[in-house]
């Protein structure tokens, strides 16, 4: 027995959907298309770029997930939780840079074991929280206690995606860059003298994969 003429007698609809479903696009294919539709992008900060700090400790201590959910005076009371979603999406729909920027950050002393004093050239690091610096090297000076600990001197990239700026940019500007940016170590100094105890990494910053997706 023929199966194929007695289906496409008595169900003839059924191969018309069959080809219907064959040629309809996958959801992640959908989702990924949609992602890349262009749009128009013009703000070049979040909106809550001053506050992002209050809530860098859950990613460098992981305090406790219970208190993600519990409202804060110092973020318009809202729960860390709806600050970084609201925030992410915000990052991704962020003007790129336009040029060259190179900013300063500080890390105060710590004790030699520490991962950030083993960072080699070459190496790529991820900074989990929301990164703060500023083209002003002495105010980015301020976070590092009797000139001991590390200096970070980043490069970003014209065309750098998730990277929140303010100010008069390069006199008295802040950037602050999304959770999880990626690194690379493009050379390492030491400065050690009566006076000061630090290391000097300077970064260049690399998009991540899905980081110009908009």
């Amino acid at each position: 027995m023929k199966i194929f003429p007695i289906i496409s007698k008595y169900c003839p609809n059924i191969f018309k959907q069959t080809k219907t479903l064959a040629s309809k696009p996958l959801f992640c294919q959908e989702y990924l298309a949609n992602l890349r539709k262009p749009c128009v992008r013009t703000n070049t900060r979040v909106s809550m770029h001053e506050q992002l700090n209050s809530i860098n400790h859950f990613f460098i201590t992981g305090n406790n997930p219970k208190d993600m959910d519990l409202a804060s005076s110092l973020i318009n009371n809202m729960t860390p939780r709806e600050l970084i979603k609201l925030t992410s999406e915000e990052f991704r729909l962020l003007k790129p840079t336009e040029k060259v920027y190179t900013v300063y950050r500080c890390i105060g002393k710590k004790p030699d074991f520490f991962k950030e004093y083993n960072t080699k050239v070459s190496d790529r690091i991820c900074m989990k929280e929301y990164a703060y610096a500023t083209s002003d090297i002495n105010y980015a000076k301020v976070y590092l206690p009797n000139n001991e600990g590390i200096i970070y001197e980043m490069e970003v990239p014209a065309n750098s995606e998730r990277v929140s700026r303010i100010g008069n940019i390069g006199h008295n500007d802040e950037f602050v860059f999304d959770r999880n940016s990626i690194w690379e170590c493009t050379g390492i100094k030491e400065v050690k003298d009566l006076e000061n105890n630090y290391k000097i990494i300077k970064l260049r910053k690399v998009n991540n994969l899905f980081d110009n997706i908009a």
